[in-house]
């Protein structure tokens, strides 16, 4: 059965829903647009409408698995614990996908989609001095320290994944949560 007259949201949600319940039973390499689009119940055609490829269906997943869990940004920087185990949780009860996914080389992707979790753009241009004592570094520029900080803990969660990934996710939410908070 087709859908019609639905919002643009509600198309995008079929559309991924649709992805990730075909990489449940298939390689990403093998589902065509048209099968996500019969998945979802549109037409090819409102495929092309709302993405312009299944790369992007897939980016667009993953970013609302982990909008889903998104809490209160404040906890980043109080409660670090708080804030990343709905990370790993998400991708634990999506495990079957993730694991499609990363086996599949197309864990790429979350990187991506964890700067847009994290905000990383959006960490405002609070830079300090830094270098040889003169309050500068050596190129004479400030140095946003809080977008480093950041960088390094994307980068580092995104490793962790990698490594939970090549594990076949054998460790709980909470142990890799712990992991990830104690390095």
């Amino acid at each position: 059965m087709r859908r019609k007259d639905l919002d643009h949201s509600l198309i995008q949600s079929y559309l991924t829903e649709a992805l990730l319940q075909l990489m449940g039973t298939k390689n990403f390499s093998d589902i065509s647009v048209g099968e996500i689009a019969e998945r979802a119940g549109v037409h090819r055609a409102t495929f092309y409408r709302h993405f312009s490829s299944k790369d992007e269906v897939l980016r667009c997943a993953l970013a609302r698995m982990l909008r889903e869990t998104e809490g209160d940004r404040e906890l980043l920087q109080t409660d670090f614990t708080s804030f990343i185990r709905p990370v790993f949780q998400a991708f634990f009860d999506n495990k079957n996908q993730m694991l499609r996914l990363y086996k599949a080389g197309l864990s790429g992707q979350i990187l991506d989609v964890l700067k847009e979790y994290f905000h990383f753009d959006e960490i405002p241009d609070m830079a300090i001095n830094c270098g040889d004592g003169d309050g500068a570094s050596d190129t004479g520029e400030t140095i946003n320290m809080e977008k480093y900080r950041m960088a390094y803990r994307t980068g580092g969660i995104y490793s962790c994944l990698l490594l939970w990934f090549s594990h076949d996710m054998r460790e709980t939410p909470e142990e890799m949560t712990e992991i990830a908070v104690s390095l």
